[in-house]
């Protein structure tokens, strides 16, 4: 019923609204990019973010079954929650926000490109070419609000969905997002608690493996560097020197001009962490 309504507003959107949702995305890009304007250390000032989610709505009002604006939307919700200062109570609301969009969106997508039951032909899946995209800020917004609600999350096996999510964008496109499909895949094995008939699927193990295939991916990609050295120390102490050698250079390496605050970000987590080993 929810894709049907959609479709017959997409399909009886008129020539001007098409470009006011293009002009309306291109603003929210741009609001994007200027996000770490401001910003202090890892931690940024919403303004340009704000003003992006309010572009990015505007598209899809305008647009309700584009996938370039919910992709761009969840994108902005991530980084509202993760990177900004918020209220506890306003990220809960922005994350159960984020996890219904992200829904509604997997199921639109799913339909296009024919996949159940989270299997998928990722040839039909490149026909669309947001889709390994879309698929993966689903499924960090399923990750994020699972954070929130942890056990509660799991009963509504929020880690078999963000599993399929991650493994949909690693058949179609491996490297997309600096390897977020690795990333998110190997978080998830490596921090998702073992609940009998729930996550009997868990591995530690495949959760170092994936974290280490995305670095050699994206070896820049500081979140990678952080989580590894994070799972090592967690897992494997006799891989102590390692995890440093990762945490010091992810304390060092320059801030990369399209994820300053990101990356700053993951090296003040990177030298908190450094400042407690012995």
């Amino acid at each position: 019923m929810i894709l049907a309504a959609l479709a017959s507003l997409a399909l009886s959107a008129s020539p001007e609204e098409v470009s006011a949702a293009e002009a309306a995305l291109a603003s929210g890009d741009a609001h994007y990019a200027r996000r770490a304007e401001g910003a202090h250390g890892g931690t940024a000032d919403p303004i340009h973010v704000d003003r992006a989610i309010a572009d990015y709505r505007r598209a899809l009002a305008l647009e309700p079954l584009s996938y370039e604006a919910r992709l761009r939307l969840l994108r902005a919700f991530f980084f509202r929650g993760g990177f900004c200062d918020m209220d506890p109570r306003e990220q809960v609301k922005l994350f159960d926000e984020a996890k219904k969009l992200a829904e509604d969106t997997v199921r639109l997508l799913d339909a296009d490109v024919h996949r159940v039951r989270g299997r998928l032909r990722a040839d039909a899946a490149r026909t669309i070419a947001p889709a390994a995209e879309t698929y993966l800020w689903a499924a960090v917004s399923w990750g994020q609000w699972a954070v929130f609600h942890k056990l509660y999350a799991a009963w509504q096996s929020a880690p078999a969905r963000i599993r399929d999510l991650a493994q949909a964008v690693i058949q179609i496109e491996p490297a997309i997002a600096q390897a977020g499909g690795y990333l998110i895949l190997g978080r998830l094995h490596v921090e998702a608690p073992r609940i009998p008939m729930l996550t009997g699927w868990v591995s530690r193990e495949k959760g170092l493996a994936h974290l280490r295939t995305g670095l050699a991916i994206a070896p820049d990609n500081t979140a990678l560097m952080y989580f590894l050295a994070d799972a090592l120390l967690s897992l494997d102490p006799s891989r102590k020197e390692e995890a440093r050698v990762l945490l010091q250079r992810c304390a060092t390496t320059p801030p990369r001009s399209e994820y300053l605050v990101e990356d700053a970000h993951y090296a003040q987590q990177a030298r908190e962490r450094l400042a407690g080993l012995r």
